[in-house]
């Protein structure tokens, strides 16, 4: 299948995020990643970097290297309430750390706690321990702590970007990154439309929305960002990362690494990286270049 024919699959899912969206997405794209996606990679399942169940994570790296390697930490989406970083069975979202293995680095899936029992800035919070934990650990796994992208998808980036914006969820300390991407995030509670999924995270109160939303602590951000927004995304994420570019251009006078995601909607981005067409994957192998040390 040619991307083209692919875009069209995709664009035929619509724009609406639902399951039936999810599982055909999925479907359209599993058949396209190699079955020998794992060959050379050792993979260690489930570290916990915490105490909750849901603080695990997992460690992908070439077999047989001994030298540390710079981490690609992902962390998925699933509108604040669901999703996991692997399922038995599913390619996905192992595709990630495979192709950050593949291109020279090493890569790590992060699972985390989920609303509604554990709302803002949870996620923000787990992040900040699974990054210490690296920090603390990593060395023994073949991971390299002073050269960490961290990269969200949907919620995953909306954690990602409080992370960033919000030192007091990290305790004042530092974020530990060399680089950010943020896949389709959201950055301000106060104008992306409530469901119950984001009333599940960030509360009810609507008075906390501007406290809780990340786009002004975004722009005082010291390290590189890669922005992504697909062209089938919902409006509403259409909206959230035109705002936070605008704002970022007001600012600085310029733009942050932008790649728009022509022939992808909100889920296929991360999913569909390293495939024929892909513009996500050369974009983010030169941003790690650039940006590591």
């Amino acid at each position: 299948m040619n991307f083209s024919e692919y875009a069209k699959q995709i664009e035929a899912l619509g724009r609406e995020l639902s399951l039936e969206a999810l599982g055909g997405t999925r479907a359209v794209i599993e058949p396209l990643l190699p079955a020998d996606m794992l060959d050379g990679v050792d993979v260690v399942r489930d570290i916990h970097y915490g105490e909750h169940d849901r603080h695990r994570l997992d460690v992908f790296t070439k077999a047989g290297e001994s030298h540390l390697k710079p981490v690609l930490l992902f962390v998925h989406g699933g509108g604040f309430i669901a999703g996991d970083k692997h399922s038995e069975g599913s390619p996905f979202y192992s595709n990630i750390p495979a192709w950050a293995v593949k291109n020279g680095f090493a890569g790590v899936n992060m699972t985390y706690r989920l609303a509604p029992d554990h709302p803002w800035p949870a996620g923000s919070e787990d992040i900040h321990q699974a990054v210490a934990w690296i920090h603390a650990n990593g060395h023994s796994h073949g991971l390299d702590a002073n050269n960490i992208i961290l990269m969200g998808q949907s919620a995953g980036g909306a954690h990602t970007a409080c992370y960033l914006a919000h030192p007091d969820v990290r305790n004042g300390k530092p974020h530990g990154l060399k680089g950010a991407v943020l896949l389709s995030a959201v950055y301000d509670y106060v104008t992306m439309p409530t469901t119950e999924k984001e009333l599940a995270y960030v509360g009810p109160d609507e008075t906390l929305y501007h406290q809780r939303s990340s786009l002004e602590g975004m722009l005082e951000v010291d390290i590189p960002l890669l922005v992504t927004m697909a062209e089938f995304d919902p409006p509403a994420f259409h909206a959230q990362t035109l705002k936070f570019l605008y704002a970022w251009q007001e600012k600085h006078g310029d733009l942050p690494w932008f790649v728009h995601m022509l022939g992808q909607n909100h889920l296929s981005v991360a999913l569909y990286l390293g495939l024929e067409g892909d513009l996500l994957g050369p974009q983010l192998k030169r941003f790690m270049h650039e940006h590591l040390s």
